[in-house]
């Protein structure tokens, strides 16, 4: 029987009252943090021309986060996907890396609003989980395993998306599988936007949000979709992930959605693979250093962490989501100002003469043959003084991590600037308390006029 199908079974029949406590409080966090960003990317480049071009088919139906009024549920869902990770800030799964409530959370919202707004809050936490959960264990299960250049974020966060749609939704296992199914139709989705340091990178999430929509629209009409989603001839594994997938870890332990405990909540608006290299530059700060008592920089990442992030940064020549993929400007930006913000990343901030002149001839990173190819950790430092002095750093776990996870007063924090940023007129204690909330029931709609 395809990995569909124990999927779907799995999915269907979580309860509330099975997820741990530990669950249930990453799943909230990932939550508060996920709103905070969406508010935060509102006024996001691109998101006012995406707002006019999807207008012209309607402006009725689903919230678009922020006060920008309404619009069917698969284009509110687009924007919303688009808002929410606009900024670079939203979670992680460090071990993929993957946004999960990225791709979970904007359709699972759309159409929950436009069919049960008033869902108890109970209900809403366990689709959460169980989105984030599948999301999380088909990245890990094959993610960069597959070496043609997909967007593994994009593709596996779909799955997730879906279950989480068909858990609200309370389907059976059948109708989940069709939607997979249609949902494996038009999965795509290409690394080839970071590499060009394209604005369509932030888009990217919120194309395959939008096909959850259609997917699992076509499959409560009563229409098949292929049933060997994973395992065919032509499957998800075979195709997306050139056969080298792990079945046994996406089924091992399933039932308890844990893996949600597992995400990463980030610390710095950028690349989760610059935010080890940005731990180290603010240490380098708190000893006192800036820019203009270093001579050189030499950082020393994982193979993967060199294709992501270890790009010459040119400063005349970039644009935001270089600077977002950049350990030279982070690093450069943590040194001199001791804090990664999001205003750290508009136009005007990612030309900064001196950050820029020292990312682009002072920092100079390289791969280390002997790290893990795929690891955000170690980094090494090793900094060089004009007065001749060295300074060597390392670290091995990065903030944000279940290792090293953000204290309630730290994401409140991150909160108050998302939420200052994008101009929002929440509040942010409101928003936090309007979360907690639906542990006890709370119905969505409570949450959901919040965001309108």
């Amino acid at each position: 029987m395809d990995l569909a199908h124990h999927l779907a079974a799995n999915a269907v029949s979580r309860q509330y009252q099975q997820l741990s406590t530990a669950t249930i409080d990453a799943t909230v966090d990932g939550l508060i943090d996920s709103l905070a960003c969406a508010l935060a990317g509102a006024h996001s480049h691109g998101l006012q021309e995406a707002r006019q071009a999807l207008g012209r088919w309607g402006n009725t139906g689903s919230t678009v986060w922020g006060g920008f009024g309404q619009a069917p549920a698969p284009f509110a869902a687009f924007l919303n996907a688009v808002s929410m990770h606009a900024l670079d800030y939203d979670d992680t799964d460090d071990k993929v890396p993957l946004h999960a409530n990225g791709l979970v959370l904007p359709g699972l919202m759309a159409t929950m609003e436009q069919d049960s707004p008033d869902t108890d809050g109970r209900e809403f936490l366990t689709a959460i989980a169980v989105g984030v959960d599948g999301a999380m264990r088909i990245g890990r299960a094959g993610g960069p395993k597959g070496s043609r250049g997909w967007n593994y974020s994009v593709i596996s966060g779909s799955v997730g998306a879906v279950l989480a749609i068909a858990r609200q939704r309370r389907w059976d296992t059948a109708m989940t599988v069709n939607a997979l199914g249609h949902q494996l139709t038009q999965t795509a989705g290409s690394l080839q936007s970071i590499i060009d340091g394209s604005m369509a990178k932030r888009f990217q999430p919120a194309q395959m949000v939008k096909n959850v929509v259609f997917a699992t629209a076509l499959a409560e009409a009563g229409i098949d979709g292929p049933r060997n989603v994973f395992e065919g001839k032509a499957g998800f594994i075979n195709l997306y992930q050139d056969g080298k997938f792990d079945l046994e870890n996406v089924l091992k332990g399933m039932e308890t959605c844990v893996l949600v405990e597992d995400l990463s909540l980030k610390p710095y608006p950028a690349c989760r693979f610059t935010h080890a290299p940005i731990d180290l530059a603010l240490e380098l700060h708190a000893r006192g250093l800036r820019l203009a008592d270093m001579r050189q920089l030499n950082i020393k990442v994982s193979g993967q962490a060199v294709n992501m992030v270890g790009r010459k940064y040119d400063p005349q020549t970039a644009g935001i989501v270089d600077a977002q993929f950049s350990i030279a400007y982070t690093a450069a930006v943590g040194i001199e100002r001791g804090a990664v913000l999001i205003a750290d990343f508009t136009d005007s901030a990612i030309r900064d003469a001196q950050i820029g002149k020292f990312a682009r001839d002072q920092i100079l990173i390289e791969a280390d043959e002997t790290l893990p190819f795929l690891g955000m950790t170690p980094v090494f430092f090793e900094a060089e003084l004009h007065n001749g002095e060295r300074i060597s750093l390392s670290t091995h776990v990065v903030s944000g991590a279940p290792e090293k996870r953000l204290s309630a007063e730290q994401l409140r924090a991150k909160v108050i600037d998302c939420l200052k940023y994008g101009q929002s007129r929440v509040d942010a204690d409101e928003l936090i308390q309007a979360v907690h909330a639906l542990k006890q029931g709370a119905p969505v709609s409570k949450l959901l006029a919040l965001l309108a």
